[in-house]
């Protein structure tokens, strides 16, 4: 799983890298045929995955923190 995770991360890169070096209406008149065919084809189910992905991790992150619960974790200052 590591490894997918890698590539994941590279490919997030990538497309960053992407998205900043070109403007979507210059992709749109200098990108090849070939090349907006395929992203017309495949970004439906690309984008429906990244967006299931992002709304399980915003509902995630969303909820609040909660405690520990290991006593032994929690500080509780010096004694005096």
């Amino acid at each position: 799983m590591d490894e997918i995770a890698d590539r994941f991360l590279e490919l997030i890169h990538d497309l960053d890298d992407v998205t900043r070096t070109i403007t979507a209406e210059r992709a749109c008149s200098d990108f090849d045929q070939t090349t907006l065919q395929v992203f017309w084809k495949r970004w439906p189910h690309v984008s429906a995955w990244a967006g299931s992905l992002w709304a399980q991790l915003s509902a995630e992150l969303a909820a609040p923190a909660t405690q520990h619960a290991d006593p032994d974790l929690d500080e509780i200052g010096e004694s005096g």
